[in-house]
């Protein structure tokens, strides 16, 4: 099942995830490691809370607010790269991205239905606009929540 449809523009490019050599620490596990309010002020100054970070601040996300309109096909386009978003998935992103985003919205239930373990709430605690920052802590919230760990057998693909 794919992951959710709020999804980050930056990140990967600078860290180690699933094999690939980085610069940045290793986010397959970070999920549900830190709060919310860590990963925003972490992207605003990260050296205010790890010294030795050469991460650059990304201040701009909490202040750019999302852009809902070219979802559907991001989504599209990652189905095609195999990720296996529904066509229900598909027509439904832009409210599912709301609804992520805002703990009220009415088409809360829905998008609980289509995507059963993502969690919904304002993540960077502007309740007034959905924004870039939104997107990518919910994404770090995710990172390695919906793997089965005790099921990986690292030594399987070692050539």
């Amino acid at each position: 099942m794919a992951t959710t449809p709020l999804l980050p523009r930056v990140c990967t490019t600078s860290h180690f995830q699933w094999g690939s050599k980085r610069t940045g620490p290793d986010l397959a596990r970070v999920g549900g490691k830190y709060s919310d309010d860590w990963h925003l002020q972490h992207l605003t100054a990260p050296r205010s809370l790890v010294p030795q970070s050469i991460m650059p601040g990304y201040p701009f996300l909490a202040r750019t607010e999302l852009r809902f309109e070219d979802i559907a096909q991001h989504l599209s386009a990652n189905r095609m790269g195999g990720v296996p978003y529904t066509d229900e998935q598909i027509a439904n992103a832009a409210a599912d991205m709301k609804a992520q985003s805002v703990p009220d919205d009415p088409n809360g239930e829905a998008f609980a239905a289509r995507y059963p373990k993502a969690m919904a709430r304002d993540y960077d605690g502007n309740p007034k606009m959905t924004t870039e920052a939104d997107a990518l802590i919910a994404y770090l919230q995710v990172l390695g929540t919906f793997v089965d760990f005790k099921l990986y057998d690292g030594k399987a693909n070692i050539r």
